[in-house]
């Protein structure tokens, strides 16, 4: 049985008569008939059952009905749940019902976001950093990585800066430090000149006044740059520039100096366990003879600072002459056999041989100390005080 949506068209020689009505058969099994141009009936009824998405299923008003044209009546009107304010619950109040309200989270607690945890769903990448042991493993690592790093500067550092070795020469006290300026001082008083040892190696500044010490070297050559600063300032020639031109040339005559009397030790083949720092060490102690010349040319002029510096001078080669004879000439440090090869400036542990070439050693003595109250003089020269009436300031009408 065939269906036919347009009836009347089929055959247009029976247009004029009537068509016959259909069974009550064909209507159930083939359904309403197609709706027509000019009108006429739907094509089929809207179920009387809720749709798919019917909100009644989920507890919300239902929407006013729609006619088959897809029109509502009441569009633009306020529906009826909108125009009755919401009844107040016994024991609760306005908002989500009962039900709602006991079913919401705690705040904190189990179950709920604990404090400074970010809130859920929230960059859930990091969300296992926030473990107590990710963390303790990430510091631990790092405190790894930490320690490595130190020891690799300290190896690095350590070839180039003796750290171990300078520590020996700052091994002081204050009765070290007293001890050794009235040597410097007052050389003639002194009896024992020998260098103390403990085995092999020398006994630290602080039990040996004899032994050299760069911490009076180091004060003596900041307190110089500082008295320079002031001597200035007093003959009104002071600017900032002037402590950096102080402070670098007196760097600069001590580098120079090492290196003159390095190579002296080198080229006359001078074989002795006086080592770099040992120079660096005695060729500092004249900045505090400078100082004492310059604070006593605040007194007395330019005749107290050439006496200053006469005395002083001798004072301090009289100290080199019987220290350093004691290091070059006369080494009592344990017994090494011979084979030396050359001078070694760094202190690296190689054999020696002190018995040969007495002359080369007191020509070098002897040089240092020259060298030393050249230096002093030099260093000095341009900063004590001239006499009282050059220092008178003029007077201006």
């Amino acid at each position: 049985m065939n269906y036919n949506p347009n009836p009347g068209m089929r055959n247009p020689s029976a247009a004029g008569r009537p068509r016959p009505p259909k069974r009550v058969s064909d209507v159930n099994a083939m359904g309403p008939s197609a709706p027509m141009m000019g009108g006429g009936a739907t094509f089929m009824a809207p179920p009387s059952g809720p749709g798919i998405l019917d909100p009644n299923m989920y507890g919300a008003p239902a929407p006013a009905p729609v006619n088959s044209y897809g029109f509502d009546p009441n569009l633009g009107q306020p529906s009826q749940h909108m125009q009755q304010p919401p009844q107040q619950q016994p024991g609760f109040g306005y908002g989500a019902p009962p039900a709602q309200q006991a079913a919401a989270p705690p705040a904190y607690g189990i179950g709920g976001p604990q404090p400074g945890a970010p809130p859920t769903g929230q960059y859930p990448q990091f969300a296992m950093f926030q473990q107590p042991i990710v963390q303790d493993m990430a510091m631990q690592y790092g405190q790894k990585l930490a320690d490595q790093g130190k020891q690799i500067m300290e190896n690095q550092f350590e070839k180039w800066v003796p750290v171990a070795k300078l520590k020996y020469y700052f091994a002081v006290d204050n009765a070290y430090v007293g001890r050794k300026l009235r040597l410097l001082f007052f050389p003639y008083i002194h009896k024992d000149w020998s260098l103390r040892y403990d085995q092999e190696h020398p006994v630290q500044p602080r039990y040996d006044v004899n032994a050299p010490d760069l911490y009076l070297p180091t004060m003596g050559y900041i307190t110089y740059v500082i008295v320079a600063g002031l001597l200035l300032g007093m003959q009104k020639r002071f600017s900032p520039e002037q402590l950096g031109i102080q402070a670098s040339s007196a760097m600069a005559y001590s580098i120079f100096e090492l290196v003159i009397y390095s190579i002296a030790l080198y080229v006359m083949n001078v074989k002795t366990s006086l080592k770099t720092l040992d120079l660096l060490a005695f060729t500092g102690y004249k900045y505090v003879n400078i100082v004492v010349c310059l604070m006593v040319s605040t007194l007395f002029f330019r005749s107290g600072y050439y006496i200053a510096l006469a005395y002083t001078s001798f004072s301090f080669g009289f100290f080199l002459l019987r220290t350093l004879r004691t290091k070059l000439l006369q080494d009592n440090s344990p017994a090494a056999p011979s084979g030396a090869i050359n001078y070694d400036p760094y202190g690296n542990p190689q054999q020696f041989d002190y018995s040969g070439g007495k002359k080369r050693k007191l020509y070098f003595l002897f040089m240092v100390v020259a060298g030393q109250a050249l230096f002093a003089f030099l260093l000095s020269k341009h900063l004590y005080l001239p006499e009282a009436e050059v220092l008178a300031v003029p007077k201006t009408f």
